[in-house]
C-alpha cells in the first residue's frame, strides 16, 4: 500500500517545479528536503533568458535587474553584443524555490523539511520508496513513484546504477577545497559596492575565458543591481591543466585586483560548488520502473556554461507529463515513465548533444583556440544564436551554425558526424 502517489527527493528548481506542477493536477506528492529551510543552499548564479518567466509562469520579480548585453573576453579577442531590449536576468534563487514550493502547499503537496533520504526501499528489484531520518525522526514512506530532485549529488540515481556514484576528497565540501590547483566546479561571491557597467537598456554579463583567470572554464561578473553582483570562477573540465596551474581562489583574486567593476567591492555570500556533473548532454534514459531521475540529477543543464534552472523547469514539466500519463493508464513501468525522456529528446536531444561536443572542445582549449572561438563566434548573428539557444530555431538557423563550426572550433574538429548530429 502506497502513502503517496510520488515522492520527489529534493527541493531544488527541479524538484519544487515539479512537486507544485503535480500538486497543481491534483497528485498526492510529498517533498523530502534534507536542508532546514526550502532555499538553501542558496549557491547558483542562476541566470535565464526572460522567456523562461513567462514559460513557466514566474513573476518578473523573482529576478535581479534587466541584463540586456553579453561580452565574452579571450586572451587578446573579445565577443560584445547589445541589444535593443532586455533578454534575461538573474533568479533572486532562494526566494524562486521558496515561491515554487509554496505554491505546490496551495495546491495540496506535503513537504518534509530537515529530513534526510537514507537509500531506496526495494522490493523484487523495483524501488517502492525511500527510507529517511532526521528533523521528522526515522522512517519510511512509499509512493507509486519516486523522484530522485537532489541534484549533482544524483543520491537515488547513483544508488540505482543510472548515475556514477560521486567519488572525490573527503574534504571536497570544505574551504580548503577551492585553495587546492586543478579542482573542478564553482566559487562565487555575491558581492556590494561594485560599478558595473551598464548598456542602454539593462547591464552587461561578462565572461573571461583564457589561462589567465581561468583555464578550462570561465570567470564571471553577472549584475543584480547597480551596486551589486554575483562574480566568480569555475573549473568545467577538471582533467585540461596547464603548467603552473593555480587555484580557483587566486585566479578570482586577480580579476577582483584588475577590474574595475568589482575593484572596491566586497563579498557578503560565498557559494561554494565542488565538482560532481558528468556533461554528457542529459542521461539519454533517466527512468527506471517506479523511479525517475530529473533536473542535474540526471545531468539536465545547458553543457557549455552549466546554466540549470531553465533546463530544470523543462525537465520537471516533462517529467509531470509523464507521470499524468503513467497515472492514466495505471502503469509505473520504465516503459511508460520513458515519456519523459522522450518529450526531453525531442525538445533538446540535438542542441544539447552539439552543447556537449563544443563544451568538449571549448574547455580543453588553449589561448589561440579560443581566441579563434570568439573570432569564429564573430561571424555569426546573434538572432541566429539567440533562437537556437532558446530552442527556437529552425532548419535555416541550424545550417547557419553547421557553416561557421569549422571556424568555432577548428577545422580538424569538425566533422561530418558532428553536422549530422546538429542537423538531426
Amino acid at each position: 500500500m502506497v502513502d503517496f502517489e510520488v515522492i520527489v527527493v529534493g527541493a531544488g528548481p527541479a524538484g519544487a517545479m515539479l512537486t507544485k506542477e503535480l500538486a497543481k493536477r491534483k497528485f498526492s506528492v510529498l517533498c523530502i528536503e534534507k536542508e532546514i529551510e526550502v532555499g538553501l543552499p542558496n549557491k547558483s548564479t542562476a541566470g535565464t533568458p526572460l522567456d523562461t518567466f513567462e514559460i513557466f509562469d514566474l513573476p518578473l520579480e523573482l529576478g535581479y535587474s534587466e541584463i540586456s548585453g553579453l561580452r565574452i573576453y579571450g586572451p587578446t579577442e573579445s565577443w560584445v553584443q547589445e541589444y535593443d531590449k532586455p533578454y534575461a536576468r538573474l533568479f533572486k534563487f532562494r526566494e524562486l524555490k521558496q515561491y515554487l514550493i509554496r505554491e505546490a502547499i496551495t495546491y495540496g503537496a506535503q513537504t518534509m523539511l530537515a529530513t534526510e533520504v537514507t537509500g531506496p526501499i526495494m522490493e523484487k528489484g523495483k524501488i517502492i520508496g525511500v527510507k529517511y531520518k532526521g528533523f521528522e525522526g526515522t522512517g519510511e514512506v512509499r509512493a507509486n513513484v519516486v523522484v530522485d530532485a537532489t541534484g549533482p549529488e544524483s543520491i537515488l540515481a547513483a544508488e540505482l546504477g543510472l548515475m556514477p556514484k560521486y567519488e572525490t576528497k573527503a574534504d571536497a565540501n570544505s574551504l580548503e577545497y577551492f585553495f587546492e590547483p586543478g579542482v573542478g566546479g564553482a566559487y562565487e561571491y555575491f558581492m556590494a559596492n561594485a560599478k558595473p557597467d551598464r548598456g542602454d537598456n539593462g547591464f552587461f554579463l561578462d565572461l573571461f575565458m583564457g589561462s589567465e583567470l581561468a583555464p578550462g572554464g570561465y570567470s564571471w561578473i553577472f549584475p543584480t543591481s547597480e551596486t551589486e553582483v554575483k562574480a566568480g570562477v569555475c573549473k568545467m573540465d577538471p582533467t585540461f591543466v596547464v603548467k603552473g596551474e593555480k587555484s580557483q581562489k587566486e585566479y578570482f583574486q586577480k580579476l577582483w585586483k584588475e577590474n574595475p567593476q568589482i575593484k572596491d567591492a566586497q563579498p557578503f555570500e560565498v557559494h561554494l560548488c565542488p565538482y560532481r556533473h558528468w556533461v554528457i548532454g542529459g542521461l539519454k534514459s533517466a527512468t527506471l520502473d517506479n523511479f525517475m531521475a530529473i533536473g542535474d540529477a540526471a545531468t539536465k543543464f545547458q553543457p557549455v556554461f552549466g546554466e540549470g534552472v531553465r533546463a530544470s523547469f523543462y525537465s520537471a514539466h516533462f517529467a509531470a507529463d509523464a507521470l499524468e500519463n503513467a497515472r492514466n493508464q495505471n502503469d509505473y513501468s520504465k516503459k511508460a515513465l520513458e515519456l519523459q525522456d522522450k518529450l526531453w529528446d525531442e525538445k533538446w536531444g540535438s542542441q544539447w548533444n552539439l552543447s556537449a561536443i563544443i563544451y568538449k572542445v571549448l574547455y580543453h582549449s588553449d589561448d589561440d583556440e579560443i581566441d579563434n572561438f570568439l573570432r569564429g563566434l564573430k561571424k555569426l548573428d546573434f538572432d541566429t544564436l539567440w533562437k537556437l539557444y532558446l530552442g527556437k530555431g529552425g532548419m535555416r538557423d541550424s545550417l547557419k551554425l553547421a557553416r561557421h563550426l569549422p571556424d568555432l572550433l577548428g577545422k580538424k574538429t569538425v566533422s561530418k558526424t558532428i553536422r549530422r548530429k546538429l542537423l538531426k
